[in-house]
């Protein structure tokens, strides 16, 4: 299937596991690249902007604006998860852990974006990041408006070192959280359209009422 200006792609079935990383770049092939992620910590979406970026570095991407807007919780209260696996306690050391991870990918995100900014390499890039006080059981994408990937967090067991000591823990377990795309291009009456739609609504509803804070 092919998409005008975008060159030729295949498109996953709707409600079928998708990989994110192809559709991150096939996005920045166009000239107003936007992603919405709402999540745990952005590690996966640090992870696939890594490739387009490289490739705008050198010249092979050329967009004209990024606009990536990220919502995640607020580690400052508590959390259904991460707490502690032997009595389901909420423990402020996980918290603080998590914290840490989230301003660690976050603020790598917007130094990125600043960089291509400042270096001229696109003539507008920037990142605001939003949190919330519920606990993000999902990760939710939504890309140029038109493309949607949402996967729930599986809750596991682990293990972890905090502050010098050995917890275990039930966690949401970041990397294993399987997607499903869901499209524009399945057709404006198709299931895949109008979960684009609902999440683009839930995104900006949710995205206007949450305070933001600087990564």
């Amino acid at each position: 299937m092919s998409r005008k200006g975008s060159g030729v792609y295949v498109r996953n079935r709707t409600e079928r596991p998708a990989g994110l990383r192809p559709y991150v770049e096939q996005a920045f092939a166009s000239p107003n690249v936007s992603i919405d992620f709402a999540g745990f910590s952005s590690e996966t979406l640090h992870g696939a902007l890594q490739e387009p970026v490289d490739k705008i570095r050198v010249g092979r991407l050329t967009p004209t604006s990024i606009n990536i807007r990220i919502v995640v919780p607020d580690m400052s209260v508590p959390q259904a998860a991460p707490v502690r696996r032997d009595d389901g306690a909420d423990d402020p050391r996980l918290r603080a852990r998590m914290h840490d991870m989230m301003v660690s990918f976050t603020r790598s995100i917007s130094n990125t974006m600043h960089e291509l900014s400042v270096l001229g390499l696109v003539a507008d890039a920037r990142v605001s990041v939003r949190v919330h006080s519920g606990t993000q059981f999902f990760k939710l994408y939504v890309i140029n408006q038109e493309d949607v990937f949402f996967g729930y967090y599986p809750i596991r067991p682990n293990k972890v070192v905090v502050q010098g000591e050995a917890i275990e823990i039930y966690d949401l377990v970041r990397a294993d959280a399987t997607l499903f795309h869901y499209s524009l291009n399945e057709g404006d009456s198709s299931s895949g359209a109008q979960q684009v739609n609902q999440a683009r609504m839930w995104f900006e509803c949710l995205g206007h009422h949450r305070k933001g804070f600087r990564p």
